[in-house]
């Protein structure tokens, strides 16, 4: 398995996890691409697996495809797989302390606040992303005017930064920049020095964003869907 992909993957667990056939598969009941897709263990792992072990589950067969694995992105292309959402991992250094504004709650349990932001109008989406969330170390932050918030996923020297967003009306006023400054300034405070993200490679704002915060890309990854 692709270090990236093994290390994305603890930070942002599904519920479930099978390995066989090669494959390892991630379950979270639909929750993000992310927790519900398969990570190539064997190059010559078969693509029927996949397809078998999440129809069965009534998800949409995904699998992540990291760099060095592109014997089986072939064959994900030739069984009808299609290219999904081609992303970047950024990663910046935090060996000084980032100076954010202070407009950031930061609790270690996601309140209401947190939650009502990213849930809309898909409340089952959010109660399960606080499923994934509870499974690992985080700081969960709220901007004080309440239109945006962001997590900061905790793992001693590491901490990786997720579930960014801020509600449309808010978006260009500074509210994600001052949240994701104060999540690494946390983050620093609890013994991070290294972050990373992952974003879509053609969100052009998050990447404008993430990269004034010091980001850089190391490394790059797509999905593979069949779709139904």
């Amino acid at each position: 398995m692709h270090a990236w992909a093994a290390r994305v993957s603890r930070d942002w667990p599904p519920f479930q996890v099978e390995n066989h056939g090669g494959w390892r598969f991630g379950v979270a009941d639909g929750v993000t691409k992310r927790a519900n897709s398969a990570l190539v263990e064997d190059l010559d792992a078969d693509v029927a697996e996949v397809t078998e072990f999440y129809r069965e589950r009534s998800l949409t067969p995904c699998v992540q495809v990291w760099p060095g694995q592109e014997s089986v992105d072939e064959r994900l292309a030739e069984h009808g797989y299609e290219t999904v959402e081609p992303s970047l991992v950024l990663a910046r250094d935090l060996d000084e302390r980032p100076e954010g504004p202070e407009r950031t709650r930061i609790t270690h349990e996601p309140t209401r606040e947190w939650v009502e932001p990213f849930g809309g109008a898909d409340p089952s989406r959010a109660e399960g992303v606080v499923r994934i969330l509870g499974r690992v170390t985080a700081a969960y932050g709220v901007h004080a005017s309440g239109n945006g918030r962001g997590c900061a996923v905790l793992d001693g020297e590491s901490v990786a930064i997720c579930a960014m967003v801020t509600v449309p009306e808010a978006r260009g006023r500074g509210v994600a920049k001052a949240v994701l400054w104060d999540l690494l300034t946390r983050a620093h405070d609890e013994g991070a020095r290294k972050a990373y993200l992952c974003v879509v490679a053609d969100n052009g704002p998050a990447l404008r964003l993430y990269r004034g915060a010091g980001f850089v890309e190391v490394c790059r990854y797509h999905n593979r869907v069949l779709a139904n």
